[in-house]
């Protein structure tokens, strides 16, 4: 039975997606305007990045008493400086992100009235999406990537469906295109392309692998075309392969060392780089650029690694708990009560999601059912991915709209048996 029969009036597709979109906008500048949003976000190292940039400077960041040319991944800052050297501040910033997140409401109802068959299910997810608590706070007051990471990630699973639907050079070329567009904000998106081949591979017969096998190579030849210049130019100048950044053995020592707690904080007054002593930190300082900086870290985390196995396996394991869940230093930044919300938001959409998971499962739509695989595949790997590193709430705030993707058939499926039953009384 469609949510249609439920006597509510939906309105049409292209219509139902731009009040989402407005709705999603509206909250979003309300919350803006109440924090002070436009005129003083939280700026990061992104925006010194940016700044540098503009200045005529290339892409540095000062960390740790050494400049850092690759210190992160660069669309964000990219973006940032066009803005700045176009005559924008960071109100066009700020205002562009806003934006960028209302679409990812759009994109969410897409996929799940996509998954689900029902347009109910899609404005569900789309509002869901709209009122996210974490998606608003980063959009509206922070002038931070993980809107982009989050709307890559959820238009990349989009991407692999419209893909494996009808598997055309220009699909598989446009997938390939937004993974690599997607790892200059957040790498991790590149483990997509292997996941999604495979996929690909188990969801068809034999005869239709080698045309297939042919438009996946495609798709990560086109991501290897976008993410090429920017590897290049890491290479060259610190004279060994940088693929994306130089911090990557920073943040995988915040998660594996001695004094680790999975999170880049200890409690609400200290971070785990604290831990390290005055001799470290010596040490550590006198190292010559980011590089060996980058090689310090990774050094000292493998040497706990190799000296501790059974702590680093149920350190990991604490983190993807963490991931999925919540950790000791959850919401230190932020007022109790902001956490109190959220959590009962995210018990809420758990729950949701497990019915909209379950609604699928239980189908006989063989379609739907290898969707919703890719989905938790995603989910799965993202999550297994960021444990081995450190993990905090907003990794998981990035991933959270493909679970509000099922939620959405999960208040579909709820609103289905209620009706069921009223017909039945």
């Amino acid at each position: 039975m469609s949510i249609r029969r439920l006597h509510v009036r939906l309105p049409s597709r292209n219509r139902a997606w731009w009040l989402l979109f407005l709705f999603a906008l509206g909250i979003r500048l309300a919350c803006a305007l109440l924090m002070d949003g436009f005129r003083h976000p939280q700026l990061f190292e992104y925006e010194d990045l940016a700044r540098s940039l503009v200045a005529g400077h290339g892409f540095a960041y000062r960390h740790l008493g050494v400049v850092y040319y690759s210190f992160a991944p660069p669309l964000y800052s990219w973006l940032c400086a066009s803005i700045y050297l176009a005559g924008g501040t960071v109100v066009a910033v700020m205002t562009l992100q806003m934006c960028l997140s209302a679409v990812l409401a759009v994109v969410a109802a897409d996929l799940a009235e996509r998954l689900f068959g029902d347009r109910g299910a899609g404005l569900a997810a789309g509002v869901l999406v709209a009122l996210h608590p974490g998606l608003i706070v980063y959009a509206s007051t922070k002038a931070h990537p993980l809107t982009l990471d989050a709307f890559f990630f959820t238009a990349v699973l989009g991407l692999f469906w419209y893909m494996a639907e009808r598997p055309t050079l220009l699909r598989a070329m446009a997938s390939g295109f937004f993974v690599g567009i997607g790892a200059l904000s957040r790498s991790t998106v590149v483990v997509f392309l292997p996941i999604g081949a495979l996929w690909a591979l188990l969801a068809n017969p034999r005869h239709r692998w080698p045309a297939l096998a042919g438009k996946w190579i495609l798709a990560g030849l086109c991501a290897a075309v976008v993410i090429a210049p920017w590897a290049v130019r890491n290479t060259l100048l610190h004279g060994q392969f940088v693929w994306m950044l130089t911090t990557d053995g920073e943040v995988l020592w915040r998660g594996n060392n001695p004094c680790a707690t999975g999170h880049s904080y200890l409690n609400a007054n200290s971070i785990v780089l604290d831990t390290l002593t005055p001799a470290e930190r010596r040490d550590l300082r006198s190292q010559p650029d980011e590089v060996a900086q980058s090689r310090w870290f990774r050094e000292r985390a493998w040497a706990f690694i190799k000296s501790d196995p059974g702590r680093f396996i149920r350190l990991t394991l604490t983190k993807l708990y963490s991931f999925w869940w919540f950790s000791p230093q959850t919401g230190v930044e932020y007022a109790r009560g902001w956490l109190v919300g959220y959590q009962v938001f995210y018990g809420l959409i758990l729950v949701l999601g497990a019915f909209g998971a379950w609604s699928i499962a239980g189908s006989g739509n063989a379609s739907a059912r290898w969707q919703l695989a890719l989905l938790v595949l995603f989910l799965i790997a993202l999550s297994t991915l960021q444990s081995l590193y450190y993990v905090e709430g907003r990794h998981r705030w990035a991933v959270e709209p493909l679970l509000l993707v099922t939620a959405g058939g999960g208040v579909a499926t709820i609103c289905r048996r209620w009706q069921a039953r009223r017909a039945e009384s």
